[in-house]
Order: C-alpha cells, then sequence, then structure tokens
C-alpha cells in the first residue's frame, strides 16, 4: 500500500533536520542584513543622505540587490546540492527507489523541501531586515526608519519578483544534483552557470537565461525598461514549468537511479 505523498513529504522534512540545511539558511538570512548594519551604523557621513527619503524601500533595495544578484542563486546552488546528498551520503537512494512509493512522489516530495527552504529563507531574510533597520536607527537616531511606516507592498513586489526568478534555477540544480553523485559536479556546474550570466551580461538574448532572471528582475527599471522586463518575468514563469517537466522525465527514464 502506497504511503501518501504528505507523509512522505513530512518525512523528507525530518531527514533535512539531521543536515546543515537550516544553518546554512539562517546564516545565509542573516548575512546581509548584519553586514548593512555595519555600513549604515559605521559610515553614517556617507549612508545617511541616501535613506532620508523613502528609507526604508531605500534600505529594502539595499539589502536585496546582493541578494537577487548573489546570495540567492549561490544558496539555491548549495541547497539543492545538500538535500540531495543526505541521500548519497547514506547511500539509501536505492533503498528508497524499492519503497512502494511512486518516482514522481520520490522526486516531488524532495522537491517541495526544497522549495520550503528557499521561503524559508526569503522570509527570514525579510524579517532580519527590518530588525536590521530598527537595530540602526537604535544606534544612531538620525535614520528614518523608526518615524517611518514599514512599507510592505515594497517589501512584497520586491520579494515576489526575485522567488519568480528563482524558480528555473532551483529546478536546473535539483536535477542537476540528481543526476550526478559526486556533489563537487554539480557545483560546479551551477557556480560555472552563474558566472557565464554574469559574463554574457551584454548578450543579447541574455534575458532568456535563467541564472539572471532574478538579477534582472531587480535590477531593471520598469519605468524605462518596461518591454525588458516583461519580457525577462514571462520568460522565467515559461522557462520554470518547462525544466520541471525536462527533468521529472530525464531522471524518470535513468535505468539506474541514485
Amino acid at each position: 500500500m502506497k504511503t501518501s505523498f504528505i507523509s512522505n513529504t513530512r518525512a523528507e522534512f525530518l531527514k533535512s533536520k539531521r543536515s546543515f540545511a537550516y544553518w546554512l539558511t539562517l546564516g545565509a538570512a542573516i548575512f546581509i542584513p548584519a553586514i548593512n548594519f555595519l555600513i549604515l551604523t559605521q559610515r553614517p557621513d556617507m549612508m545617511l543622505p541616501k535613506f532620508q527619503a523613502d528609507g526604508w524601500v531605500t534600505f529594502f533595495r539595499f539589502c536585496w540587490k546582493n541578494v537577487a544578484a548573489v546570495i540567492l542563486p549561490m544558496y539555491i546552488i548549495l541547497i539543492s546540492n545538500l538535500l540531495v546528498q543526505i541521500e548519497y551520503r547514506n547511500n539509501t537512494w536505492k533503498q528508497v527507489y524499492t519503497t512502494p512509493r511512486s518516482f514522481a512522489d520520490i522526486f516531488f516530495s524532495k522537491y517541495v523541501v526544497i522549495q520550503a527552504l528557499i521561503i524559508l529563507y526569503i522570509l527570514v531574510f525579510d524579517v532580519f531586515v527590518i530588525l536590521s533597520g530598527l537595530a540602526v536607527n537604535l544606534a544612531n537616531p538620525s535614520y528614518p526608519f523608526l518615524f517611518d511606516s514599514i512599507q510592505w507592498d515594497a517589501l512584497f513586489a520586491i520579494t515576489y519578483k526575485i522567488y519568480l526568478g528563482a524558480q528555473a534555477i532551483t529546478v536546473i540544480q535539483y536535477w542537476l544534483s540528481l543526476r550526478f553523485r559526486n556533489f563537487v559536479v554539480p557545483l560546479g556546474i551551477g557556480i560555472g552557470l552563474w558566472i557565464t550570466g554574469i559574463v554574457l551580461m551584454d548578450w543579447e538574448h541574455i534575458d532568456y537565461y535563467p541564472y539572471i532572471y532574478s538579477t534582472f528582475l531587480f535590477f531593471l527599471d520598469p519605468a524605462k525598461e518596461p518591454e525588458r522586463l516583461q519580457t525577462v518575468m514571462i520568460s522565467a514563469a515559461v522557462a520554470f514549468p518547462i525544466v520541471l517537466v525536462l527533468g521529472f522525465l530525464d531522471i524518470n527514464r535513468l535505468k539506474e537511479r541514485g
């Protein structure tokens, strides 16, 4: 009798609790807010004028720019490999595939855990951004954060766009992690593909390159480049299901998995 998808997904969450995944999520989420707290408190002469108008929105963008371009892609590459490697490291993939579960159940239950950790990372990051802004103001009352209303709609809009832009790279890294047993291979390919995107920023077709979606969705100005922004958003939304189906079919057709 096949166990339910929900029960199997719950089991995948239990496996992840014994890994480094949650510490990685917490460390990645606090890194940029902590760095920016130090920058704003140590260099008010340079930073204070930048935050006098639209303080919270400016601070959101100040924190998210590094995450959209660097931290989030790196986090996705690492967390995908880390969760898949739990089975490789314990040599339990063959046991997993011999259990009375469909391949779709196995594939998507672990994928749900990766998605949940990415969402957790983003939400914890947003919380630390707000705490960092409030802490900056407590350390230096000249900043406006304690007196301005937090603009949740702006924070939600940034968060949503970056999350959408990260979906395709999430699936690609999950696919690569299932494809290669050696941890270094998907890690190296992922970092290589991300660096390639940075190098090819001026390429005429870069808007269709998955590893750059989140960067462009953050940095493209809707007022100056609305058509290009729309192209990237559509490209990101279309690439995600296509890569997901391709990855599922490719791993499913392998004669020897795990």
